[in-house]
């Protein structure tokens, strides 16, 4: 067992006296029965004890975890206690999201994990209209997995998704997991995009009514109300930048606080 780094640059040793975890990995629909979401926390130190109770970093509230389990394929063992380096699944908890830290010590918040800039771009489309309560509720519960992200652009009433992600697999996974999980039948369609920049945190949609992009390019928003813009070519970008020095921009979203 290794210890594990913090965002203020200190390590926790699984010799730490209080409990601490991060959520590592979460998996929706794993009971289609129930649509249940499971949150995957690796116990960094500390003992975990069913029913305790954990301040979640990210949110600032304190949570009871009351729901937890440890999986055997399609078998669910609850656990009662959990140590430095075991793997425990929380049920029920749909707050949570990839590199959230829970912890009993206030202190403690694990570094994010690493993630990497989407590249491929492309509408998801409903055509059963039928179908949209299990398309949409799919579609949720997927991307808070981390299948793929999604935007609203700017200045648009359209209810048709655009997401991201790192490489066409990515899609794919998503549209056949909808399909087979949810019975939600789906269309995409790709979108004229290969680059995208977050803007400054706090940026707010009249702020981008004074900036202009080149052909092609779009302003949007991501889940968590941060603003982007969305480039057909990387020249576009570089071009939107010279033209517009006092405007940092990122190629990954702020990181999350509380």
């Amino acid at each position: 067992m290794s210890s594990e780094p913090t965002s203020d640059g200190r390590f926790i040793a699984p010799e730490h006296p209080q409990f601490s975890g991060f959520i590592f990995k979460i998996q929706a629909n794993m009971d289609p029965r129930h649509r249940d979401r499971i949150a995957f926390v690796r116990v960094v130190s500390g003992k975990f004890e069913r029913d305790m109770t954990v301040l979640h970093v990210q949110s600032g509230r304190k949570v009871r975890l009351s729901s937890s389990h440890k999986l055997f394929g399609n078998e669910r063992e609850t656990v009662d206690e959990a140590y430095p380096g075991d793997i425990i699944g929380l049920v029920g908890h749909d707050g949570f999201g990839i590199g959230d830290t829970l912890t009993t010590d206030a202190s403690v918040r694990f570094d994010e994990i690493p993630r990497f800039t989407p590249e491929v771009f492309e509408y998801f489309h409903n055509p059963n209209t039928a179908k949209f309560k299990q398309f949409r509720q799919g579609l949720d519960q997927l991307l808070l997995e981390g299948v793929a992200q999604a935007f609203h652009l700017k200045d648009t009433a359209s209810r048709v998704p655009l997401l991201a992600a790192v490489g066409p697999l990515q899609f794919e996974v998503l549209q056949f997991r909808l399909e087979t999980e949810y019975g939600a039948e789906t269309r995409r369609e790709p979108a004229p995009f290969t680059t995208v920049r977050w803007l400054p945190e706090g940026t707010k949609p009249e702020d981008l009514d004074a900036l202009s992009l080149p052909t092609g390019g779009r302003f949007a928003f991501d889940l968590e109300q941060n603003a982007v813009a969305l480039f057909p070519t990387e020249w576009s970008m570089n071009y939107f930048a010279q033209n517009n020095p006092t405007v940092a921009l990122a190629p990954l979203a702020p990181m999350k606080r509380h």
